[in-house]
């Protein structure tokens, strides 16, 4: 090979290495550009008829700050295992309603105390948002609503259930009230 082939191989390849880099810098520039995808309104859920034992998959709704959740207490295994007041073995939720959110403006039903147990699903909802608004985990969210819903969607109209102690009496799903089990080693509080 001559010194002018060489010379030529050199510049054809510094030509590509160029291109290459400014079609990636263009590919990043156009990524950074695009909107996201629009987020879903019924949102379809993995379904829960074998176990509560939640598989989780990427949200495509908005992540949303969680805001004034400072009076919710975090939620952690519990010490001992035969304790009632427990979900599986972690321990409860208590909801705390931030209020109306975007794609969280449904209505919240409070018991005597002021503690919101059940919620009235708004067209437009999203249930990362709903969880998000009341200050409790999306998975603890769809654990107690578990035996009540098959968890493929929400619909304007659906009752949500905020309380851990009115599993199977509290929810429905587009007006249909599943009759989902448990399995049997995992622990529930008592029931209402």
């Amino acid at each position: 090979m001559t010194a002018t082939s060489t010379r030529k191989l050199r510049r054809m390849g510094a030509k590509r290495a160029g291109t290459t880099i400014g079609i990636g810098v263009l590919a990043v520039i156009l990524t950074a550009c695009t909107p996201p995808p629009a987020p879903l309104v019924d949102a379809v859920r993995p379904s829960m008829s074998a176990s509560p034992t939640i598989e989780t998959t990427p949200s495509t709704a908005p992540v949303v700050d969680r805001g004034p959740c400072g009076a919710s207490v975090p939620v952690r295994a519990v010490s001992d295992p035969s304790d009632p007041e427990q979900l599986g073995g972690k321990t409860l939720e208590i909801p705390v309603d931030r209020g109306p959110l975007d794609t969280a403006s449904g209505e919240a039903v409070l018991n005597a105390e002021g503690t919101p147990v059940a919620y009235h699903v708004a067209p437009g909802d999203v249930f990362s948002t709903i969880a998000a608004r009341f200050c409790v985990a999306e998975d603890w969210l769809l654990i107690v609503n578990h035996a009540r819903r098959d968890n493929n969607g929400l619909y304007a109209g659906d009752t949500l259930n905020l309380d851990a102690h009115t599993i199977f009496s509290v929810g429905d799903q587009n007006g249909v009230v599943s009759d989902n089990v448990f399995p049997a080693e995992f622990t529930l509080p008592p029931q209402r």
